[in-house]
C-alpha cells in the first residue's frame, strides 16, 4: 500500500510540475529575450563591450532554435499566443523561422568584426525578423 500511495504522489507531483506546450514556448523565447535584450541595451548606448556582446550573441545564437521545435499540431492551449496559421501554412511558418535563424547567425558572425553599423544592422534584422513572425503567427495576450 505504501509503494502505490508513493507512487501516485509521484505520479501526481510530475503531472502538476508539468508546464503545458504554451508556457514551455515562452520559456524558450525568454530564454532568448535573454541573451538578446542585453545586446539592444549595450547598442543603445549603455556601454558597447564587445566581448560581453559575443557571448549574449554565441548564447542567443545556442538557443535560437529550441522553440521551432516545441510547436507541435495540437499544441495550442490556454497560454498559447500561437495563431492556427503556424500548422496550416507550414511553408511561410519554415520561412519565417528560416529568416529567423539566418539573421541570428549573421549576428553572431558580425559581432566579432569590429564594424559597429555592422553590428547594429545585424541586431536590426534579427529585431525585423522576430516582428514579421509575431505579425503573422502570434495572437494577442490573453
Amino acid at each position: 500500500m505504501k509503494k502505490l500511495v508513493l507512487l501516485a504522489t509521484l505520479a501526481l507531483i510530475a503531472t502538476a510540475s508539468h508546464a503545458g506546450p504554451g508556457e514551455d514556448r515562452q520559456a524558450s523565447f525568454k530564454k532568448i529575450l535573454r541573451s538578446f535584450e542585453p545586446m539592444g541595451v549595450m547598442l543603445r548606448g549603455s556601454g558597447y563591450r564587445k566581448d560581453t556582446f559575443i557571448q549574449h550573441a554565441d548564447a542567443l545564437k545556442a538557443a535560437s532554435a529550441a522553440p521551432f521545435t516545441q510547436f507541435k499540431p495540437g499544441t495550442i492551449d490556454d497560454v498559447s499566443r500561437a495563431k492556427p496559421a503556424i500548422w496550416s501554412e507550414p511553408v511561410k511558418w519554415k520561412a519565417e523561422q528560416d529568416k529567423f535563424l539566418l539573421a541570428v547567425g549573421q549576428l553572431q558572425t558580425s559581432a566579432r568584426g569590429s564594424d559597429l553599423d555592422a553590428i547594429r544592422r545585424s541586431y536590426d534584422a534579427v529585431s525585423q525578423s522576430c516582428k514579421s513572425c509575431h505579425d503573422s503567427f502570434r495572437g494577442p495576450k490573453k
